[in-house]
């Protein structure tokens, strides 16, 4: 029995180190940390957004935005409300909702008012459309810096209601004879 007592000493360590584990994981994915996530996700963007409005031809600029770094910070926040979500029960919409969303046979708008209900969901869209709003953005002003053209509307428009900046960067290189951006794709094509 003495043998076989360090063993149990082994596994109940083990026991004991899995479930205090559990139980941080589980203190982190709270509903107060995702509307901790859901204020970051609101806030942390407007800053980078202000450089590229205000400030885009400057060094600072060019060195906060010019990498992935704070579009990266971004997406993380996001991958932690839906992790933290799915963490907790009942903290997403039921998967029969969503996929009301996707069924042209019912009513895939009443079905995303309705998914609305739901705090986590809500967290988790809006922290979703800031990421891209400002990934798209920082497109804009990257292309402009290539092509030399003004973006600081198209990106202030793309913070505020998104797409349309998009078409408004496209509609001020057309209107600036600069054309629209070339196929990327076709770019790395001719390079190889």
């Amino acid at each position: 029995s003495a043998t076989t007592t360090p063993i149990f000493e082994g596994i109940d360590a083990v026991n004991s180190a899995t479930s205090s584990s559990s139980l941080d994981v589980a203190s982190i994915f709270t509903t107060d940390n995702i509307k901790t996530a859901f204020s970051v996700a609101t806030f942390f963007p407007q800053l980078p957004w202000l450089f590229l409005i205000l400030l885009p031809n400057t060094g600072v600029t060019k060195k906060l935005l010019g990498g992935y770094e704070i579009v990266t910070l971004c997406c993380l926040v996001h991958f932690f409300i839906v992790s933290a979500s799915i963490a907790q029960p009942d903290g997403t919409a039921p998967m029969v909702e969503f996929a009301d969303v996707f069924d042209p046979a019912g009513d895939p708008q009443k079905a995303m008012v309705g998914m609305m209900q739901y705090p986590n969901f809500v967290s988790e869209e809006w922290s979703h459309v800031l990421t891209w709003d400002l990934f798209v953005g920082r497109w804009i002003w990257l292309d402009g810096l290539k092509r030399g053209i003004f973006t600081s509307h198209s990106v202030l428009l793309c913070n505020l209601i998104g797409p349309p900046g998009l078409l408004l960067h496209w509609a001020t290189c057309l209107v600036t004879g600069k054309g629209l951006p070339g196929n990327e794709a076709d770019d790395l094509m001719e390079e190889e």
